[in-house]
């Protein structure tokens, strides 16, 4: 099985470790070096496979009644936060029909009433509106549902929205802005801005739907009191912009979950926050968001801590977890089963510290756990945007212009044997159509002003992703802008001018 490309046998592989705890290296035993490799790399389905129609229906209802068909796989926004869009490289899109065959024979088969098309984010599917309207247009009188999840707020049209209303009922919708701040989005790479956001909102009223639900994080890199203060803040503002069109039938509902920094991340080097400051701000937006038509929940602290050191930990924690389930550890995901008494007694019986694993901050060149595991990203890449985060630097949507993430380069064969159009990626090639820009780092569209006002000044205004055209354009302009006055140096592979 160790011959198998992308199978990994953790008791092939050993780990050293230094006096203070961390890791030395995880390497492949000698007697092993001829049937596996030192790094393990993923494997990827170059072309998605046709989707499951077939489900198993049962006789009663369920949560989560409904079809569902993956529509694109794969992520090109880059949010730092973010390892599914990490994990999930390349983006690999399923063609138009092939959708729409699938959701005659659900339907057909299944007798569902809604159908969910899935995806990182569906309103970046390149023909979004156009699958929405072919479905509303076939099965719209069966008063057949349409959902999307994972909607993208600046690219949310108000044609999609009106695509969405000839279904059969109108929901929430909900939105992740993630952070409340223009400041703090930069510093994650979701760089959407406040009143973008909320002339959405006032657009989703304005057509009928009463309820927004919006999801943020706290513990972001950098985050203050003041970036909490403004999640109560813009919770607020939309809740106006709701009253004002719909009085007080308008509600939002908020999720404040706590970041767990993820291996495979620009963030995997920042540690968790405190769980005293963690506990603070929940109690502060407790208080902040009280009122008729607000919902406000939240994640637990400790159950935030244990999604941490199983996240971040090592090879150590199965002694860990296998104690734990001995004293009785079953079910943790459930509230009313979490035993965190338990979690820690197998902590200490092992003598290891979860705050160790989950508050330590990571030097960029400390060897981590996962290093002999490779998703086909360069670390180098990883670094380059753990920089670019600390001093507020937004990076374009990678899908018109590659930023050489590791992604092409590992998987350059896949591509060449694929449609075109069937990846996010170039294409390889010199009759290649699908072609675009490749930076041999990543490239900021734009700086934030308010954390480093000198770098901000060498680049444009702030601007949405996939705005203004490809960063080689922007900064074919910015040279020839140069011209005049001449070349100071560089800085993050791009021009300055004095």
């Amino acid at each position: 099985m160790a011959r198998i490309p992308g199978v990994y046998i953790p008791s092939f592989y050993e780990a050293t470790y230094h006096p203070d705890g961390a890791l030395i290296a995880t390497t492949l035993r000698p007697e092993f070096a001829d049937v596996a490799p030192p790094v393990v790399t993923k494997r990827i389905v170059a072309t998605l496979p046709p989707p499951t129609t077939d489900f198993i229906v049962p006789y009663l209802d369920v949560v989560h009644n409904r079809a569902a068909i993956e529509i694109q796989r794969g992520c090109t926004r880059g949010c730092r936060f973010c390892h599914a869009g990490m994990a999930y490289r390349p983006v690999r899109e399923r063609p138009v029909q092939e959708v729409l065959e699938a959701v005659d024979k659900m339907i057909a088969s299944c007798g569902f009433e809604e159908v969910s098309f899935l995806s990182l984010s569906s309103s970046d599917y390149t023909h979004i509106s156009e699958l929405v309207k072919a479905v509303v247009d076939k099965h719209g009188a069966d008063k057949l549902s349409i959902g999307l999840p994972s909607l993208r707020i600046e690219s949310f049209s108000v044609d999609l929205m009106n695509l969405l209303e000839k279904g059969r009922r109108r929901s929430g919708f909900t939105f992740a802005p993630e952070a409340a701040t223009d400041r703090l989005r930069d510093v994650i790479n979701k760089p959407i801005a406040t009143e973008d956001l909320l002339k959405t909102a006032e657009d989703v009223y304005s057509r009928g739907w009463t309820t927004i639900k919006m999801y943020f994080m706290i513990g972001h890199p950098t985050q203050t009191d003041d970036d909490v203060t403004a999640i109560a803040d813009l919770a607020w503002a939309v809740m106006r912009v709701g009253r004002r069109i719909m009085g007080r039938k308008a509600k939002v509902r908020v999720g404040v979950s706590t970041l767990v920094p993820k291996p495979h991340t620009p963030f995997q080097w920042v540690p968790l926050e405190a769980e005293e400051t963690v506990r603070r701000q929940i109690a502060y937006l407790q208080d902040s968001l009280r009122g008729v038509g607000f919902h406000f929940n939240w994640n637990s602290p400790r159950e935030t801590l244990m999604e941490a050191y199983l996240s971040r930990g090592d090879r150590r924690l199965a002694d860990v977890i296998e104690r734990a389930w001995q004293l009785g550890a079953k079910f943790d995901a459930w509230g009313d089963q979490f035993r965190d008494d338990v979690w820690m007694q197998a902590f200490a019986e092992q003598g290891l510290d979860p705050d160790w694993y989950a508050r330590r901050e990571r030097r960029v060149d400390e060897v981590m756990p996962w290093d002999h595991i490779s998703l086909g990203l360069n670390k180098e890449f990883l670094i380059q945007e753990y920089h670019h985060s600390q001093v507020g630097a937004v990076i374009d949507d990678c899908r018109d212009h590659c930023f050489s993430c590791g992604i092409l380069g590992q998987f350059k064969e896949q591509r060449r044997a694929t449609d075109e159009e069937a990846w996010g990626c170039p294409a390889l090639g010199k009759q290649a159509q699908h072609n675009q820009p490749v930076s041999v780092m990543p490239i900021p569209l734009y700086i934030n002003p308010d954390m480093s006002p000198d770098l901000a000044a060498t680049f444009g205004p702030r601007v949405p992703q996939l705005a203004g055209g490809t960063v080689g354009q922007r900064l074919t302009a910015a040279a020839d802008g140069c011209a005049a006055t001449g070349v100071s140096g560089s800085r993050f592979g791009v021009v300055l001018c004095s």
